[in-house]
């Protein structure tokens, strides 16, 4: 299996799990420890968040904070598709300037 398509399958699988905390979270919480659902979507978000820095490779260290949090935390923007978002925003700013 390609680094590409483990990132891809990896990827798939949390958006699937932020969508099914959004959707099914608050049925839980009762019967969870305090915090435990925002914590598990905590580390969700930072698996996506490395997964979108492997897909962007060293452009990723150049992004600004802000587009990298917004991307990563998306719930239905795979990460392919954030990368590259990431990748024209970022060429746009440099072409501006």
């Amino acid at each position: 299996m390609s680094e590409n398509v483990a990132v891809q399958e990896l990827d798939r699988a949390a958006l699937a799990l932020l969508q099914a905390l959004a959707a099914h979270g608050e049925v839980l919480k009762p019967y969870l420890e305090a915090n435990h659902l925002e914590a598990l979507s905590v580390e969700v978000v930072a698996l996506r968040r490395a997964l979108l820095g492997l897909e962007m490779g060293p452009l990723y260290w150049d992004a600004p904070a802000d587009i990298v949090a917004d991307l990563a935390q998306s719930t239905t923007l795979p990460v392919s598709e954030a990368a590259a978002k990431a990748t024209a925003r970022l060429s746009a700013k440099s072409n501006d300037a």
